[in-house]
């Protein structure tokens, strides 16, 4: 919305258009013409009318030369200038105007000033965006064109990487409960590379939950429009609010506001989501490759049959669903009242709220019914 909305240079280009457009359109035929005459006539009169009177008032102030020679002046001009003789010429000067109003250059001239006088204004009005930032981005992504061109580009491969990590994710899912699937089956005796692969298929899920990201927020108002002089000022796509982060960006930026409050909560983040998960599929590990006293050790045992109830995750989880539903809806309501204060100004505004959960909330949630089960199946077995 920085390079949008509230960039002056997108008001400037519209207004230009408009009054272009309002120019070009300009017919002076018929009952038109007739009123635009009689205006210009109004004007040109009071203007000689003025210019008089100030010459007259101009050649009787001042000390006696001055008057003498003013009287002097305003006879010779009289004599050679009669003010009534040249308002009579009036009808016909307003047609010379008229005609030369129609003249493509001469539009084409009053297009010119007005445009850079809006520019102008907008220039002494309004602070210069630095287009720094989005032009690094436009050459980032190879997008030369169009600002308008460049977010499809944009979208269209955000669209294709959703699309790609929604498909991966699923697949992710389906093997992970295929697996679970088979070792809850098999009666016999354990087999350690399927649990091998089990303790990897969470720990994959583990990771995709923390790197990828779990919640993302976004409010944008899709379409402004409203009319001016009888034609549409428009804005699409302007982008209010996004944030897209995992896990490990929420820590990041915790660690990063040094604050003994905020640094805290993020070693707790830490230890409840990545700690006290990894010991758990460490000791799970060794719980099932050992079988001597190192299997029967109470800190393995913990951390591989019970730790599932001291982690949090599951907590953790309820909290990232409990903000997603506030953040949708604190979103929803302030969009509302964009939208119902544009309504009553005579503003057409359609408002996104673009707030979703994403595959790392989904992929965390598995890993915890995953380990779970993981620990109810080891303790079965």
């Amino acid at each position: 919305v920085r390079y949008g909305m509230l960039n002056a240079n997108h008001w400037v280009r519209q207004i230009s258009n408009i009054v272009e457009i309002k120019i070009q359109e300009i017919d002076l035929e018929g009952e038109k013409r007739v009123a635009a005459k009689a205006a210009i006539e109004n004007i040109l009169d009071t203007l000689l009318t003025a210019a008089d009177n100030y010459i007259r008032e101009k050649h009787t102030t001042g000390d006696w030369w001055d008057r003498t020679t003013g009287r002097v002046k305003e006879s010779m001009r009289n004599t050679m200038m009669d003010i009534d003789t040249v308002k009579a010429g009036i009808p016909e000067y307003a047609d010379q105007i008229l005609d030369e109003l129609e003249k493509p250059q001469t539009r084409e001239e009053i297009n010119a000033f007005l445009a850079d006088f809006v520019s102008d204004f907008a220039t002494t009005s309004f602070g210069v965006i630095d287009d720094t930032i989005r032009d690094v981005a436009r050459q980032r992504h190879g997008c030369e064109g169009t600002i308008s061109h460049c977010k499809s580009v944009i979208r269209d491969r955000v669209d294709k990487v959703d699309e790609q990590a929604r498909i991966s994710a699923l697949l992710t899912l389906l093997c992970a409960a295929l697996m679970l699937w088979l070792v809850s089956r098999d009666q016999g005796e354990r087999n350690p590379l399927m649990w091998m692969l089990l303790c990897g298929a969470a720990l994959i899920l583990l990771l995709c939950g923390l790197f990828t990201p779990m919640l993302e927020v976004e409010a944008q108002i899709t379409q402004l429009r409203f009319m001016l002089l009888g034609h549409p000022v428009e804005f699409f796509n302007e982008v209010l609010y996004f944030q897209s982060k995992s896990i490990f960006d929420v820590v990041s930026i915790l660690m990063a506001k040094r604050e003994a409050d905020m640094m805290l909560v993020g070693v707790l983040l830490v230890t409840f989501s990545v700690v006290f998960p990894m010991l758990k599929l460490l000791a799970s590990a060794v719980y099932i490759y050992s079988t001597g006293a190192l299997r029967e050790n109470a800190l393995v045992k913990f951390f591989a049959l019970k730790s599932g109830k001291w982690s949090m995750a599951d907590v953790m989880v309820i909290a990232i669903l409990m903000t997603y539903i506030g953040f949708n809806g604190m979103i929803s309501s302030q969009l509302d009242l964009i939208s119902r204060g544009a309504v009553a100004s005579d503003m057409s505004v359609l408002t996104t709220n673009g707030t979703a959960l994403q595959p790392g909330f989904f992929m965390f949630l598995a890993f915890c019914v995953f380990s779970l089960f993981l620990s109810s199946l080891m303790e079965d077995k």
